[in-house]
């Protein structure tokens, strides 16, 4: 299973600085760092979510790929700025897209979700879809095969720290029944991830771990990614 350190901030400086700490996780090149932007609208918590300054940032960890967690209203407005900054991946909630709309005369859930993804096609970004604790996991199985990957939220987007919500589990299970049909997607889960947790992630079949608060609020966050890293 693949871990990914996930950076929360709510100012560039704290961004900037995990950034350089998180590029010296990883012993070749290829490794993956997620930012979690959250918009004080579509969540309770607000944090950095600025794109131009990313871009520096992101010129100077060449060998580190990143993919941003977009936890704002109407991510299909928000994309460009991101796209343009040269990250790798885009996280967009389902629960965003069916609020865009809901509040649109025009598009349905899959018009925003395509437009999402020929922005991101263009700019060469990969899509994933996250969707919150409380939403089935079956409202999103027509759309599996035109995304890279799924995030399951154990937490309720937004603050890092919340405590995992075990339930998420059984979502991973369903996925990944081969009998079912969806199993070829990649599945990452994130929120309240720490070592015992991500063991039992992986048996239920995620390819991806991110963790933020067992990685940062650690003695040692180099130590806390590699233990995570070793399961």
């Amino acid at each position: 299973m693949n871990i990914i350190p996930a950076i929360n901030c709510q100012n560039f400086e704290c961004v900037s600085e995990k950034l350089k700490k998180a590029g010296d996780f990883f012993s070749q090149s290829g490794g993956w760092i997620q930012i979690d932007i959250a918009d004080g609208k579509f969540t309770d918590w607000k944090t950095w979510n600025n794109p131009g300054e990313l871009s520096d940032a992101k010129n100077q960890l060449p060998d580190v790929n990143i993919e941003v967690h977009l936890m704002v209203e109407h991510p299909e407005e928000a994309i460009d700025d991101w796209i343009k900054t040269g990250i790798q991946r885009i996280i967009v909630h389902f629960e965003a897209i069916k609020n865009s709309a809901a509040a649109s005369e025009n598009n349905s859930e899959a018009d925003i979700l395509n437009l999402i993804l020929d922005k991101c096609a263009a700019g060469g970004v990969e899509v994933g879809l996250a969707i919150n604790p409380d939403t089935a996991i079956e409202e999103i199985l027509s759309y599996l095969d035109k995304i890279d990957m799924v995030q399951i939220l154990a937490v309720n987007p937004g603050l890092s720290g919340q405590q995992f919500q075990a339930k998420v589990m059984k979502k991973i299970e369903f996925l990944k029944n081969v009998e079912l049909g969806y199993s070829d997607i990649v599945i990452e889960i994130d929120g309240g991830i720490n070592f015992e947790l991500a063991q039992l992630a992986k048996e239920a079949g995620a390819d991806i771990a991110a963790s933020a608060s067992y990685i940062w609020n650690s003695l040692n966050p180099q130590e806390a990614f590699e233990k995570l890293n070793s399961i």
